[in-house]
């Protein structure tokens, strides 16, 4: 028998005892696999940041000072921070379109509204109810007030958040102008409503004609998610947030997230958008996509945009699948985000319908929370554009991704990194000795995989073990090729029965 030892030479002379530690075998059970998260968006001259930049948000407000409060990634960030406080979150701001155009909209209030019928009906003072981007914006108007009146008091209240996304101001007498503080497309999905939460109305005075909703337009141009890709190369990021879903910007978002699954690259990550459309839009949008590494949640007609959306569900997801990549991601609540009026919310029927198109669905608790309902992937059909269901939901990436983990760190450390020789079964491997053989290979493998069963993320071992193949490849007799076959630990999403009662 002879110990292979990495540091003591053989021809050594000199009398002593020489110990050398070797850490190949110290660790026993799973390892710990924190997440990392990115954010992507465009920030405000007000930041401090620069573009191209990757940050470490590291607290809450931090995003305001490097990106500008107001900005959209600013707020993606903050909304992250208010769902999930512990996972390593990182963002990037990325440049303006060139020729970018901001989006804007006007609020002409009722030239009925005169200072003589304001001052002969108000008798001390009445509320204007607004949300601004999904923020409350309440203003007192007084008596005696004109509509000029008003627009200065809203336009000073406004322009004294820097968190809003909006920027106010007055060019005529009756009327106020709004316009994203970020230029491009994205602030076309703006809006402006009055009076959403029941018991809200306008002053007994105010001519109602002003809309319920006030959309914003004109926005043109969008930011480039590619930008961003050279700035994180190498780096994994288990769940990509970004604001934008045209079709440049999905395209660059796909792809590489694609590139990052491939086994030479080995860094899962998964995107998180959010479409803000009808349930014909969604549907639409939804199957113009097909990547098992993008999730897209619909919500149409909520004051909160759908930027804040994708960072809430990000956020949520990031923490529950690091916890546990095989639990279900269903009735967790998105905090910061507005549900739309009972009205605007779509049906079972219809999310169901979503669920086919590659929608992620969400409902609302008895208290108006929002909740995911279904976490899926755009992925519908195969390459042959067969039905597929098989990277459905986001669970099962999640799973995939930890276990491709815990196997590559596990025999990265046992064998690969303390260098191992390798032979066939037939070989007398003396104990001590740095050989290993396609038998030690399929014992390790067993053993790592019990622990993963262990874990709730597979099952059926003995189907594992009696499928899986180890060997020595025929052509490179210094590789071993694995085949390894799991079955994946499933999620519990519904229960079907029959009632056959008897009278």
């Amino acid at each position: 028998m002879a110990i292979t030892f990495n540091n003591i030479p053989t021809t050594i002379r000199t009398p002593n005892v020489y110990l050398e530690v070797d850490n190949s075998r110290a660790l026993k059970g799973l390892l710990a696999n924190p997440y990392k998260v990115l954010i992507v968006g465009q920030k405000v001259s007000e930041g401090a940041g620069v573009n191209d930049v990757l940050y470490a948000i590291t607290k809450d407000g931090l995003a305001n000072g490097y990106f500008g409060p107001g900005s959209i990634l600013a707020r993606m960030c903050n909304v992250f921070k208010l769902n999930n406080q512990n996972t390593e979150l990182y963002a990037v701001s990325l440049s303006d379109p060139a020729g970018g155009v901001a989006a804007s909209a006007t609020i002409k209030f009722s030239v009925a509204l005169s200072a003589v019928a304001i001052g002969g009906s108000l008798s001390g003072t009445e509320p204007i109810y607004m949300l601004v981007n999904g923020k409350p914006i309440y203003e007192t108007l007084y008596s005696g007030w004109s509509v000029k009146d008003i627009n200065s008091a809203i336009q000073s209240t406004i322009n004294a958040d820097s968190t809003l996304a909006v920027k106010a101001s007055t060019t005529v007498a009756s009327a106020l102008n709004l316009i994203a503080v970020n230029v491009g497309s994205w602030g076309n999905l703006l809006s402006v409503r009055f009076n959403f939460y029941e018991g809200q109305s306008y002053p007994t005075t105010m001519n109602d004609s002003v809309p319920t909703i006030l959309s914003f337009a004109g926005g043109v141009g969008c930011a480039d998610v590619g930008d961003a890709w050279a700035v994180v190369d190498g780096q994994q990021f288990q769940i990509i947030i970004s604001p934008y879903t045209d079709s440049a910007n999905m395209i660059e978002l796909k792809d590489e997230l694609a590139d990052r699954f491939k086994p030479d690259e080995d860094l899962w990550g998964h995107g998180i958008t959010a479409y803000p459309g009808t349930q014909a839009s969604c549907t639409t949008i939804g199957n113009s996509h097909n990547s098992p590494h993008v999730t897209m949640i619909g919500a149409y007609n909520s004051p909160t945009p759908p930027e804040e959306w994708a960072a809430a569900l990000g956020a949520v997801a990031a923490a529950k699948l690091n916890d546990d990549p095989a639990r279900p991601l269903q009735f967790l609540k998105l905090a910061g985000v507005i549900a739309p009026n009972a009205t605007d919310r779509f049906s079972r029927a219809e999310r169901d319908i979503l669920l086919y198109d590659g929608i992620a669905t969400w409902i609302c608790d008895t208290e108006g929370n929002v909740m995911i309902e279904r976490c899926i992937t755009t992925y519908k059909t195969n390459v042959l554009g067969l039905a597929d269901y098989s990277y459905l939901d986001i669970e099962t990436l999640a799973t995939l991704a930890e276990i491709r983990y815990q196997y590559k760190a596990r025999m990265q450390t046992r064998f690969i990194l303390p260098r191992y020789k390798l032979a066939d079964d037939s070989f007398p491997v003396p104990p001590g000795a740095y050989i290993v053989t396609p038998k030690t290979i399929r014992q390790e493998t067993i053993a790592l995989f019990g622990m993963l069963q262990d874990k709730g993320l597979v099952e059926n071992l003995e189907d594992f073990i009696t499928n899986l193949i180890v060997e020595r490849n025929a052509a490179d007799r210094n590789r071993v090729d694995v085949l390894l076959p799991p079955d994946l630990v499933n999620q519990f999403r519904i229960l079907a029965g029959v009632i056959q009662f008897i009278l």
